[in-house]
C-alpha cells in the first residue's frame, strides 16, 4: 500500500495527467466553513424547526439570527423565552425575553414594542412595573397602527394609569382601535359618551 501511495505521489508531482484531473490542486480547494448563512436564512431555518415543534433547534437558529440584528428573529426568540419553549424548564428566562423584546422594539418592530409595553404595564418578564414606560412603548406601537396597543394606550388614559385621567387622549386612541374593528374599544367609547 505504501508503494502505491508513494508511486502516486511521484506521478502527481511529476505532472502525470492521469491524476491531475482527479486530485485537486491547492488552488481548487475551497474552505467550506467560510460561507456563513445570512440572518434571514437562519431565521427561515428557525421557522422551519419551530413549525415542526423542534423548539430547541428553533431557539438556537433564532438566536443566531437575532445576534446578527434580525428584528423578527429577536421577537420570536423573546416569545420563546417568555413562553418557555425550547428552554430548560428549571430556569426563569423572563429577563432574556425582555432583553430580546427591547432589542427588536428599538429597531421599530411593532409587535415587540407592544409586548415590551405590556411587560412594563404588569411588571413582568424581568422588568419592574412602570406605567410611564408602558405608555412609551404602547405609544410607539399604537402610532404604527397596532390595534391592541391603541386599545391599551386608550385604556391607560381612561383609567388614569401613569397620570391623571385624560379623556381626550383616551378617545383618540380608542377611536383608532374602534376604527380597526376592535369591539372592546367601541364599548369603552360608548361608556365615555354616556358620561
Amino acid at each position: 500500500m505504501k508503494k502505491i501511495l508513494f508511486t502516486s505521489a511521484i506521478l502527481i508531482i511529476s505532472g502525470c495527467s492521469m491524476f491531475s484531473s482527479v486530485i485537486p490542486t491547492t488552488k481548487q480547494i475551497v474552505k467550506l466553513d467560510t460561507v456563513q448563512p445570512t440572518s434571514e436564512e437562519m431565521y427561515q431555518s428557525a421557522l422551519g424547526f419551530y413549525n415542526k415543534n423542534f423548539f430547541i433547534q428553533a431557539r438556537q437558529d433564532f438566536l443566531k439570527a437575532a445576534q446578527q440584528g434580525h428584528a423578527q428573529a429577536q421577537f420570536r426568540l423573546a416569545k420563546m423565552f417568555y413562553d418557555g419553549k425550547g428552554v430548560d424548564d428549571n430556569n426563569n428566562y423572563s429577563t432574556e425575553a425582555a432583553t430580546w423584546y427591547r432589542k427588536a422594539a428599538e429597531q421599530g418592530h411593532i409587535e415587540s414594542q407592544y409586548f415590551l409595553g405590556a411587560l412594563y404595564f404588569v411588571g413582568s418578564g424581568g422588568v419592574d412595573q412602570s406605567f410611564s414606560k408602558a405608555k412609551q412603548w404602547y405609544s410607539k406601537a399604537a402610532t404604527q397602527g397596532h390595534v391592541i396597543a391603541q386599545l391599551s394606550l386608550g385604556m391607560m388614559y381612561y383609567n388614569s394609569k401613569g397620570g391623571q385621567q385624560d379623556l381626550v387622549n383616551a378617545k383618540k386612541w380608542l377611536s383608532l382601535a374602534a376604527a380597526q374593528g376592535n369591539e372592546d374599544a367601541v364599548t369603552i367609547l360608548q361608556k365615555i359618551e354616556l358620561k
